[in-house]
């Protein structure tokens, strides 16, 4: 008898619907994880809204989930090995890929857009794709370490010094843990804006000197708490013109701007302003292979705190109801779901 599943598969714009499938078999160079965890992600409620370029349904959506190993396949990892996923997948012949870019592969996939992912019970993923995790780490944590090795990857490419104040414009998750990593490389001071009262207390909360976006002026907050001369690193982590707009005005003269937030549509960009300032602007798209690694290690210290910033925890049952409260953006952080609960 075929072993089964539940699965919840989207079946296009705003349908979501929970099936009993086959359980996965893993093919050759591939595995397949017992999910425990599942992170909602802005792209997987862009996929939800039908508003994704890629995806097609049906579809198990999700790249950023955690689990153990119930196959390994041809891996060499053990059955039972907990394990976070990195969800690049790379062509390995564009120009990237041979100059030792991968993250910004030409034709770049991931695991829960180009095929299925994790809200599910299992997955079956490239073995490349598996992370090992040490024991001690909670898998709960570890459906964060993905955008965590996006926020890693961006302080890791940006210019910010010991002792610097900075600033992260957007909390939520992403900005969130950005803002975490910050401090943690060693900002004396960090700055978060944001304009949903549970993000910002949320930032409070973790000991961030919060910004009430709905108030005033972002860059008239920031210019007040550095005697008018602004920010030598400022992280736009929400994607939203207002943002945009405000990080120019945040960052001093010869500062940078590390654009983390996905914009849905095309901002526009005062470039005389970067242009006068000499102001660099760093794009950030995802992460390198190493950030991961990065982000484990960070994780597994116990340094970042992963638990604060999840509202909430769902059965696979109520994805639809997490990706509504996700829609919504004012009344959550991160949403996880639960496959096996």
């Amino acid at each position: 008898m075929t072993a089964t599943m539940r699965a919840a598969r989207w079946l296009g714009a705003e349908s979501v619907r929970v099936e009993v499938m086959p359980r996965p078999e893993a093919g050759p160079g591939e595995a397949v994880v017992q999910v425990a965890y599942g992170g909602i992600c802005g792209t997987d409620l862009m996929i939800y809204l039908g508003k994704h370029p890629r995806a097609q349904a049906s579809l198990t959506m999700c790249h950023e989930f955690s689990g153990i190993v119930a196959d390994p396949g041809d891996s060499g990892l053990t059955e039972g090995t907990p394990v976070a996923i990195n969800p690049l997948l790379t062509c390995g012949e564009c120009y990237p890929c041979t100059h030792g870019t991968p993250h910004i592969c030409e034709h770049l996939g991931l695991v829960g857009i180009d095929r299925d992912g994790g809200f599910a019970e299992y997955a079956v993923v490239p073995t490349n794709t598996l992370c090992p995790l040490p024991n001690h780490l909670k898998l709960q944590q570890a459906a964060l370490v993905e955008p965590l090795a996006v926020a890693v990857h961006a302080v890791r490419a940006s210019h910010l010094r010991v002792g610097d104040t900075t600033a992260v414009l957007g909390a939520g998750p992403v900005g969130i843990l950005t803002a975490q990593v910050a401090r943690y490389a060693g900002a004396k001071r960090v700055l978060v804006s944001e304009v949903s009262p549970r993000r910002l207390e949320i930032a409070r909360a973790l000991g961030f000197d919060v910004v009430d976006a709905r108030e005033g002026s972002v860059a008239d907050a920031v210019l007040e708490a550095t005697d008018g001369v602004g920010l030598p690193v400022v992280f736009e982590t929400a994607g939203v013109q207002a943002t945009v707009t405000a990080s120019a005005n945040c960052v001093h003269a010869g500062g940078q701007i590390l654009q983390v937030g996905m914009p849905k549509t095309p901002p526009t960009v005062d470039i005389t302003r970067l242009l006068f300032g000499e102001i660099t602007l760093t794009p950030i798209r995802v992460y390198r292979e190493d950030d991961v690694a990065v982000a484990i290690a960070i994780a597994a210290s116990g340094e970042i705190d992963l638990e604060t910033p999840v509202t909430h925890v769902l059965p696979l049952d109520k994805l639809a109801a997490g990706l509504e409260l996700a829609h919504q953006a004012t009344d959550a952080c991160k949403i996880l779901i639960e496959p096996g609960a």
